[in-house]
Order: C-alpha cells, then structure tokens, then sequence
C-alpha cells in the first residue's frame, strides 16, 4: 500500500532522507538571459509562490492546492497528476527554462510561459518532489548540509526518495534577503496579497486554494456586489464576468481566468472584472498587454456597462475620478456629449457645479485655479468662471487649450480685470516686505510666529491685507490681518489670535475666498481648541510675556 503523508509531515525533515542519484540536471537557457529570467523576472516571494501554485492549478486531476508559507519557507502542495521525474521530458519540463506543455493559447491552464520556474529557485533552496524521485536547486548557494549541500548555480540534483508522492510538492527554502521582517506589516501584505491573487480561481478551473489552512475562495465574482450599498451592476458576457460598483477610490479588480493581475482605477469604478479564459499579460504577469484581443473586447464591454451604471449615480455623488473619466469620454466620443452635456461634471468657482450646456450657453467664461480675485462674486452676479482646482475642470481647459476634443467652448475674459471692474474685488495680498508693518503688527506677527511653534503648527506665518481674519493655502503658511485682532488690550489680542491660528491650523485646504466649514472642519477646530496641550502651550507662552516682556521673548525664540 502506498503511503499518503500530510502537509505538515511533507514539512517535517523526517521525510526528508533520500539516497542522491548522480545526475545532474542543468537550467538550460542562454546564459544572460537566463540571469534574467531567474533573478529580475519577478518582485518577490509571492510571484514565486504563485508560479508554484500555478503550476500546482494545471496539474492534470488537480482539485486542491494546499500553500504552507512562513518566513522561514513554503510548501506548495496539488493533488494531481504530478510529473515523471526519471522521464526526459519531466526533467525537461522542470529544468529548462520555456520548456512544458502549456501554450499561451491554451485557455484550459492559467500558466503560459513555463518560465515560473526561474523564479521559484531565485527565492530560495527548492525541492520540487513528485512521485519516487525530487529535484534539488540551490541558485545563490547559500546551503551546506542536507539535499542542496553540493548544489549550486542553475544546476539541479536530482534523487530517489523514501515516500511515493501522487501529486506535486514544491518546498521554498527562502533565502534570507527575500523575506521581510516576520513582525512587519510587509510580511503581513505578503500573505494578503498571495490570498488575493487565486480569490476567483475556484470558480473558473474548479481548483481549491488554501493558504495557511484556509481557503481563499471568494465564490461566485458576480456576488461580490450583491450586498454593496452602493450603484452596483452585473453583466457577464462571451469574455468575461463583470462585477462592478460605483466605488472609484478602490479601483477595478482586474482577473485573468481567476487570477488576480492588478487594480485598474482609470475607469472610475470599483468591483471585479474575471475573465473567461487567459489574457495576454506582460512578462511579470501584473499587466495586460495592450495587444491583447480579450481584453479589448472586455473594455468595449465594461465601457457601455460603466455609462448605464453612472447613470445610476446622482451627480452629486460623482467623484472626481469619475467626472475625469466622462470628461474625457466627451472629448473622444461625441455621442457621449450628447447623453452627458446636462450632467454637472464641473466646477465654478463657489465649489458648486455646472453642466457643459450651462457653460456653452455662457456668452464668455473665466478660469481660475481656487481662490482668486473675487471670482466667487462675479459667479454669484452669473458670471460662468471655472475652477481648475477640480481635476475634471482642470481636464476640460487641458483638452481645450490643446485642440484635442471637439467640444466648443465660449471666448475667455480675465477674471481678475473682471472683477475689479465689477468692485467685487476681495484679493488677499501677503505683505512681504515687513519693514511696512508698524509697531503693533510687527508684535502681531511675531507673537503669533512665537504662539505657532508653541502650538506645533508647522506653517510659516505671514502679515497680510484681506477682508478676513486670516488664510491659509491649507498646507505651508497661515497670513493673519488686522482683523484678526479685536483689541488693542494685550490679554484680548493673544488671544484672538491663538484661536486665529487653530482656526486656520484646522483647514486642510485653502481658505480664502470660500473656505469650507463643513463637519470636518468643526470638529478638527474644536478638538485643536479643547486640546488641554494646546491651553498649556499658550497660557504658559502668556505668562512668559508677562514675567519676561516681548522683547525677551521674541529675541528668546529667533524672532527678535
């Protein structure tokens, strides 16, 4: 009776032992290109696991695949056919670098280049054992004991072993430098994404994963969007399953005959995408071709699916990515102007939106990238001025200005003469040469530079001319004005401005012209403000002016 062993006895080096036969077998292939292949052909470790797992997916009668992965090695286990080690052709199979039966026409296996196997030993010291007999490499020879002792280079060692095998096992020995630190959050990303990559393998060959004891089958991918609660469509066609969402900051999950590829976000959508048999993908099988037919007629599939989906979403639930993406199918397909010319895809300048007919039927429009000059008046007097902040605004002028779409848009006027002829004119002017501040701004500013790094605030701070308090462009400078201050008495000012600062600490954005005092920005104040470190801070910068004065206390910090 033959005798059937576990995966974890597989792991056991009780099962081990051997006797070494004498022969040989070489990597074959042309030597740089061979170096290419085995070393710089694939990222990590995962791309090596997958190949092996692959590999175990074709095996001929394979119905499980069983993955053991630790920093330490692998174990790939299948339960199909195996291969004749002692054959030429098995030896071949294994040891030459291109050589095996799979054609990259052959939709029935998911592997296509039967070169997976330069990148599995590049990873480690591997035993690939089927039936009586292993196969040893030990590429970078960093072993001496055990089977891979006297092994080297591309040079495989075969031997006759102690158990009968049914199937394929394939022990990765991982070198040391091809692994990350077992405690890190890469290690941690290792095992998520090689879950990820066979999630819809089950469901077109038939073949159970199962990585570290449990499956990684996700079922059918058509009920992958059955419970979202977003806009969701289904549609599944001669090529492919199409699983999409209204979900555009994830991205769409793009499958090859169940394997996972890559993320594609450029189509505005989430969800997966499976397709129906193999796409034509790059060498490192993480893209796919661009001449590949499959795929083309997927896209020609999934592009009508995302139009009827996005006209399920409002417009203002359309992202940014999204109003991109229909942007650019109005520049390149006139039919799409024609279904979406009514849709607000763009931005004016109050932050509110408008459609491309509003914007046609606009004898002139103006431009501006956030605030500027008083262009959110000239918008609330009708004026049409767009806001290339927004990344589909921002496309549009691109698209224009180049000639590459066929849209026709209004003449163009200056907002900023515009709106000063309007006198709506509210520009924020930042004063740079300091010298023109008088004696009570200069003790303004530098208070409030001193108070700023108290309060860890890492802007620079600025004197400046507006009809408001302050701004900030949300990221490198706060400027303050004379409005910030409500008194001249020395405790009301301090303190006006130590909530002038958290106030404007608290936009993400900018806040001139139009900022946004939305939710978030409530509670981000009011947690700067109730911040018992942020009292602290101030109260005991307070009474350092009153023990010491100003004057110590600027020249103290750099600001004298």
């Amino acid at each position: 009776m033959t005798e059937h062993l576990t995966l974890s006895e597989f792991a056991s080096e009780r099962t081990i032992a051997s006797k070494l036969t004498d022969e040989t077998v070489t990597m074959t292939a042309d030597e740089r290109v061979a170096t290419y292949l085995i070393e710089d052909q694939m990222a990590d470790l995962t791309d090596a696991i997958r190949e092996a797992v692959q590999n175990g997916i074709d095996s001929p009668g394979s119905s499980r695949v069983l993955v053991s992965i630790s920093p330490e090695r692998s174990l790939i286990l299948d339960d199909g056919a195996g291969v004749n080690l002692k054959s030429t052709e098995g030896r071949r199979n294994l040891s030459v670098l291109g050589a095996g039966s799979k054609q990259r026409s052959d939709d029935e296996t998911i592997g296509e280049w039967g070169i997976g196997k330069g990148a599995i030993i590049a990873k480690g010291a591997v035993r690939i054992w089927s039936h009586d007999t292993a196969l040893h490499f030990d590429y970078r020879d960093r072993r001496d004991s055990g089977p891979w002792a006297e092994i080297n280079g591309r040079d495989g060692q075969l031997e006759d072993t102690d158990h009968h095998l049914e199937g394929m096992l394939v022990e990765i020995d991982h070198y040391e430098d091809e692994v990350p630190d077992s405690d890190s959050y890469r290690w941690r990303r290792y095992v998520r994404d090689l879950r990820k990559r066979f999630a819809y393998v089950r469901s077109r060959t038939g073949v159970s994963v199962v990585i570290n004891g449990e499956s990684v089958d996700k079922g059918d991918p058509l009920e992958s969007v059955t419970d979202s609660n977003r806009p969701s469509l289904t549609r599944v066609t001669d090529d492919a399953i199409l699983a999409l969402e209204y979900a555009p900051h994830e991205g769409l999950d793009i499958y090859s005959n169940g394997l996972y590829v890559t993320t594609k976000r450029e189509y505005g959508l989430g969800g997966v995408i499976v397709s129906k048999g193999n796409l034509t993908l790059n060498f490192a099988r993480n893209d796919i071709q661009s001449g590949c037919k499959r795929w083309q007629r997927i896209e020609r599939a999934l592009e009508q699916a995302r139009d009827d989906l996005y006209s399920d979403v409002s417009d203002d639930r359309l992202t940014a990515e999204s109003r991109e993406v229909m942007v650019e199918e109005l520049a390149a397909n006139s039919k799409r102007e024609d279904q979406w010319a009514s849709r607000k895809l763009f931005q004016l300048a109050t932050e509110s939106r408008i459609s491309l007919e509003e914007i046609q039927a606009a004898p002139e429009i103006g431009w501006v990238t956030g605030a500027e000059k008083g262009a959110d008046k000239l918008v609330e007097r009708g004026y049409v001025v767009l806001d290339t902040s927004d990344t589909a605004t921002h496309r549009l002028r691109e698209l224009a200005t180049a000639d590459e779409t066929s849209i026709d848009l209004p003449s163009t006027f200056d907002v900023g003469k515009q709106a000063e002829s309007e006198g709506v004119w509210t520009g924020y002017h930042r004063i740079d040469d300091e010298s023109q501040l008088n004696a009570d701004q200069r003790r303004y500013l530098r208070f409030a530079r001193v108070l700023a790094s108290e309060l860890g605030i890492d802007r620079d701070v600025y004197y400046g001319e507006a009809s408001a308090d302050a701004w900030t462009d949300g990221r490198s400078y706060i400027v303050i004005t004379d409005s910030a201050v409500t008194s001249r008495q020395r405790a009301v000012w301090m303190h006006d401005l130590y909530l002038v600062l958290l106030h404007e600490a608290a936009h993400q954005t900018s806040s001139a012209n139009r900022p946004s005092h939305g939710h978030h920005f409530e509670s981000t104040f009011r947690s700067f403000v109730e911040d018992p470190g942020n009292r602290d801070a101030f109260a005991d910068l307070v009474q350092q002016v009153l023990d010491e004065g100003f004057g110590a206390v600027f020249e103290e910090h750099g600001h004298s």
